[in-house]
């Protein structure tokens, strides 16, 4: 395993992985939030990469997330950027040749976005954008036209205090149209705005996640096996996770808790990490310098975390769901 890739005065908040250049081997994208920029690292397919390519997200930007997807179908992976600093998605287009082009800016007006999320939400095959906005209590939806431009977006209101973190999407309740789940940070509870196919959303469920349990990230997936959508929420008021196992008709059972001890879990990855056919949960946890594995029953439950060391002072915080579960999987870790 390659360790200290990523230079952590920059203060790097979220990793994104994809091949930016066709050779069919993986690439890491970070957002630094102190340096106001994205480094790029290309794989060379053995564990190791290239000296990092850096792009500005502009002065002040402060990037928190970063997220991938190709929007202007050529075929080739771009960039997008939730830039908490100057309140706008920034969005850097591909080259033929491998780099970037400077970034062309989406206002979120005054959102301070913190989280990123790419989908296509209304089945048009062109990737749209969510972000989560901590200073609006709101996220932002940004539909995608399939050849690099969005449409203005459109907000949805989370709750008064609510600081939403971050924001998912599935279909919920299996009616064919994209649903949101939302982790609000201040209202300790999880939102499902359910999608229509006018492409736009109602608010039509609240869970809660627990007195103080300050929601930090959430990720969506099969776990019982049932092929109904289910949420796992990482809480870090409390130092537990909330797994919701759902119906598919929009509800969900009540939920259960796992504690991570004196862990401070903050991103989660959700992926079969020791080849049984059943569901596992990997966390990032911050103060303790550890992730950890709970391996998954294949019934909705989950074994109690085994810890894995990620070095002295390693302060894991932000580590983006599916990013933890494509680098954690190949890591042959057994639970």
């Amino acid at each position: 395993m390659v360790r200290n890739i990523i230079d952590y005065k920059n203060d790097p908040r979220s990793v994104a992985i994809g091949d930016f250049n066709n050779d069919s081997w993986l690439d890491i994208a970070v957002a630094n939030y102190a340096a106001d920029n994205i480094t790029i690292y290309f794989g060379y397919g053995n564990g190791t990469v290239a000296s990092p390519v850096k792009y500005s997200t502009g002065s002040g930007s402060a990037p928190s997330m970063i997220a991938v997807g190709d929007f202007d179908n050529d075929h080739r992976l771009d960039v997008a950027v939730a830039n908490f600093g100057t309140n706008s998605v920034g969005i850097l287009r591909k080259f033929q040749n491998g780099s970037f082009a400077s970034q062309t800016a989406l206002s979120t007006v005054s959102s301070r976005p913190v989280w990123i999320h790419v989908i296509d939400l209304n089945n048009d095959t062109a990737p749209d954008i969510v972000t989560a906005n901590h200073g609006t209590h709101s996220v932002s939806v940004f539909y995608g036209y399939g050849n690099g431009s969005f449409s203005r977006p459109t907000t949805y209101f989370t709750g008064f205090d609510s600081f939403p973190l971050a924001v998912v999407s599935g279909d919920f309740n299996n009616d064919k149209q994209m649903d949101l789940a939302i982790a609000n940070y201040g209202t300790n509870n999880v939102v499902i705005l359910f999608g229509s196919d006018n492409d736009t959303f109602a608010k039509q469920s609240t869970f809660s996640t627990g007195p103080d349990s300050r929601p930090y990230s959430l990720a969506v997936g099969h776990l019982n096996e049932d092929a109904m959508l289910d949420i796992v929420v990482t809480c870090n008021g409390n130092n537990s996770l909330v797994v919701y196992l759902g119906h598919g008709d929009a509800t969900f059972m009540s939920e259960t808790t796992y504690s991570m001890g004196s862990a401070s879990p903050y991103s989660i990855g959700i992926g079969d990490f020791n080849n049984d056919n059943r569901m596992d949960l990997v966390v990032t946890n911050k103060g303790t310098d550890n992730i950890a594995l709970l391996a998954g029953y294949g019934n909705g439950t989950f074994a109690s975390p085994k810890m894995y060391s990620t070095g002295s002072s390693s302060s894991i915080s932000e580590i983006y769901s599916y990013v933890v579960s494509s680098i954690i999987g190949n890591s042959n870790i057994q639970p």
